[in-house]
């Protein structure tokens, strides 16, 4: 355990202002309390991060790639422990935790080749006998706010890109997972991250709006709600800060009619309540064929009602609760302003667990029109709306009737369908017969109200965590 929770110049500071963190899946139980930042830690933390940032950005990639992968060693090492906090503090299932621990590692192990991949293109000459190139630098010092559904992978997927291209950060993770952040955090400590290079300083919206008020920022990389995004675009409005905002998703399945009904259900099953649908990517609309309808909701329900919702640390358990009493009663309530709209909901699956926590089931609503608010508005949360349509066309103009952009699934055998649909669907990301496809080395994108600025992931990470600078040598001053 760290000795606080707020880690600034390579120190962690107590503070007197916090909350007692309970355990979503039995909320009788209090699994420790977290201190938030003060303003004047922010403060500190903004000055710490462009003091850093000076030292971090001339150490060779060579240097940066070995604490990089030193990190990844850290996170194998801790691969339990922290998994086990982060069923505790936020509900999730631990083989899901597990995997989030392994695909963080796994990001470091990308991002620390990434350091010393090429960073510039060598340019024809500007003049005859000039030497010209285009090269990366690093951006400067970057805030990263991350979510709770994600609360180690997310923050890795921001924090490894912008040490390994030699950025400095202030880091303000979701209010209800900062015990995870400061353990994540304290890795990165144990493993030799320099002073000031990553400070962490939770909190609630106050602090959030502190960080992003932070003068010495050149970036702010965000991952949460369309809302809160477009708030953190205002507040950037005429400073010269580069935005990356991975936002909200109202994400379609498209069914074809070719689709087999039992494994197609299963999979868009998963899509929307694997992690109790607290995925931006959670499929939570299905478009179906008309002449299907009723078979296909029958799959469905029958998909749903084999769920398993149970503490995280149950081998059986299939999704946990929700992560806060906020969120169940926002769900509660649609379903029932879905049902006097007209809508008929089918809530399956089974919770194992006799404890208090924050359950909710998956639930399957029909007869609603494409418009209804349920069938527009993401709710986060295992919700999955199921619209008919009358073929390729009519879906296409379906999934694309939201103003979000982020995921899509395309389940038929037809080649030559699957083609034209993921052609005209207006989603950064489509599957086909999958609902999700996710790794460091894949870009993650959306567009529309689902994300802002360069991709997440991959090589495009390097857009930017760094930015470009021309050069151009005249040997022997004759420019």
């Amino acid at each position: 355990m760290t000795a606080g929770s707020v880690l600034v110049d390579g120190a962690w500071w107590r503070t007197e202002t916090g909350a007692d963190v309970v355990n979503p899946a039995d909320t009788d139980q209090v699994v420790g309390r977290v201190e938030w930042a003060t303003p004047g830690l922010v403060e500190q933390s903004g000055a710490a991060a462009a003091q850093a940032f000076g030292a971090w950005r001339r150490t060779s990639a060579g240097e940066r790639a070995a604490l990089l992968l030193r990190i990844a060693d850290r996170l194998d090492h801790q691969r339990e422990p922290l998994a086990r906090l982060a069923v505790a503090e936020q509900g999730k299932t631990l083989p899901e935790a597990l995997g989030e621990v392994d695909r963080g590692a796994a990001t470091f192990r990308y991002f620390a080749g990434q350091a010393l991949d090429p960073t510039g293109d060598l340019l024809a000459p500007i003049k005859p006998g000039a030497l010209s190139y285009a090269q990366r630098v690093p951006l400067g010092p970057i805030a990263v706010i991350t979510p709770f559904n994600f609360p180690i992978l997310v923050p890795c997927w921001k924090l490894a890109p912008a040490l390994a291209f030699g950025d400095t950060v202030v880091w303000k993770p979701s209010e209800a997972t900062s015990l995870t952040a400061a353990a994540l955090a304290q890795v990165l400590v144990d493993a030799g991250l320099p002073p000031g290079c990553v400070n962490l300083v939770p909190g609630g919206a106050d602090i959030g709006a502190a960080v992003v008020a932070l003068p010495q920022l050149r970036g702010v990389t965000f991952t949460g709600s369309t809302a809160v995004g477009r708030t953190i675009q205002r507040a950037l409005a005429g400073r010269s800060v580069a935005a990356q905002l991975e936002l909200g998703g109202k994400n379609p399945a498209v069914v074809l009619a070719d689709a087999p009904a039992e494994a197609t259900a299963a999979s868009i099953l998963k899509g929307i309540a694997s992690g109790t649908g607290q995925r931006c990517t959670a499929l939570s609309r299905a478009l179906v064929p008309r002449q299907r309808h009723d078979e296909l909701v029958e799959a469905l329900s029958v998909a749903a009602d084999q769920w398993r919702m149970g503490d995280g640390l149950d081998p059986g358990s299939m999704a946990g609760p929700l992560t806060t009493a906020s969120a169940r009663a926002r769900i509660d309530a649609s379903i029932a302003e879905a049902r006097a709209r007209g809508g008929s909901a089918i809530t399956a699956g089974t919770v194992t667990s006799d404890r208090p926590g924050w359950w909710t089931h998956p639930t399957i609503v029909t007869g609603l029109a494409a418009t209804d608010p349920l069938a527009v508005t993401e709710l986060f949360g295992p919700v999955l709306v199921v619209l008919p349509h009358d073929g390729l066309d009519h879906a296409v103009e379906l999934a694309n009737a939201t103003p979000f952009g982020l995921n899509a699934a395309v389940y038929t055998g037809d080649l030559a369908a699957a083609m034209a649909a993921i052609d005209r669907i207006e989603a950064g990301m489509v599957q086909v017969n999958a609902d999700a496809g996710v790794a460091a080395h894949v870009p993650f994108i959306g567009v529309g109200d689902s994300g802002f600025g360069p991709p997440e992931q991959g090589p495009w990470a390097r857009e930017f965590f760094t930015r470009a600078k021309a050069v151009n040598i005249h040997p022997g001053g004759q420019g």
